[in-house]
């Protein structure tokens, strides 16, 4: 019979694994994939106490083997199962704690109860909903933080557009629309300010130069000097984000 556990990683980060008993087993296996995240095959009547302790102090190598899962994670739209206790938004220079609340609610929610604490109650014993709850979460403080930002950008460049809209999109950073709607993805805030400045002003061209021609560079690096630089960088960005921000494709739907 296939048990539940779970441990707390090295960077406070709650993982959720599996036990699967096998008479056959002589010592402790762990098998990681990225789909199925973390399965302990483990001798049969050995205590689930001592299993968690077990795989307790392999926690530096599980937490190298999701770092690597996270940089396909994104484009895979699966997650690893793994739930955060703490994370930290860069671009705002913010530490967050999360707490998990059980309360009779059928759903799970998000919200900020005081400073550097986000509450996720409700039914807190699914995973998926608390992630997704986060992510939501994450979306509305994107948004406060990131328009006016863009805003500021915007006034100080002269590059005008007509809305700000904020996404939580699986591949793409930015986009500007032909009718000057700027989408921003959430996670940007998972980035280093210089990163995101450098976003914000790529699509801030576009409102000028809609591909990306010679012209369209050469405009950017009038208001980014260190564009060339900053563009390398954000190839491995992604690396930047956790697993559980990354939305769950189901149908056609992103949650």
């Amino acid at each position: 019979m296939i048990q539940s556990a779970h441990l707390v990683l090295p960077d406070g980060q709650r993982l959720d694994f599996r036990i699967r008993p096998s008479p056959k087993a002589k010592s402790l296996r762990l098998k990681m994939t990225v789909r199925d995240g973390l399965t302990v095959i483990a001798p049969k009547g050995l205590s689930e106490s001592r299993i968690v302790e077990l795989v307790s102090g392999k926690g530096d190598w599980i937490a190298a083997r999701l770092a690597q899962f996270g940089e396909v994670q994104h484009l895979l739209g699966e997650q690893v199962a793994a739930r955060p206790e703490v994370f930290d938004l860069a671009a705002m220079a913010e530490s967050w704690r999360v707490e998990y609340r059980q309360t009779k609610a059928r759903t799970v929610g998000a919200c900020t109860d005081q400073p550097g604490r986000v509450v996720v109650y409700g039914a807190v014993d699914d995973n998926e909903r608390c992630k997704a709850a986060l992510r939501r979460w994450l979306a509305r403080r994107a948004k406060a933080a990131l328009s006016p930002w863009l805003g500021s950008l915007s006034a100080e460049g002269g590059l005008r557009f007509a809305r700000v809209a904020i996404k939580n999109q699986r591949t793409r950073w930015g986009s500007c629309s032909a009718q000057g709607v700027i989408s921003l993805n959430a996670k940007l805030l998972f980035l280093s300010p210089s990163l995101v400045r450098y976003v914000m002003m790529h699509e801030l061209c576009h409102t000028l130069e809609r591909n990306h021609s010679s012209r369209f560079w050469a405009l950017l690096r009038q208001f980014e000097p260190k564009t060339d630089s900053l563009h390398g960088q954000m190839r491995d960005a992604w690396k930047m984000v956790p697993a559980w921000a990354h939305p769950v494709q189901k149908g056609r739907d992103l949650i």
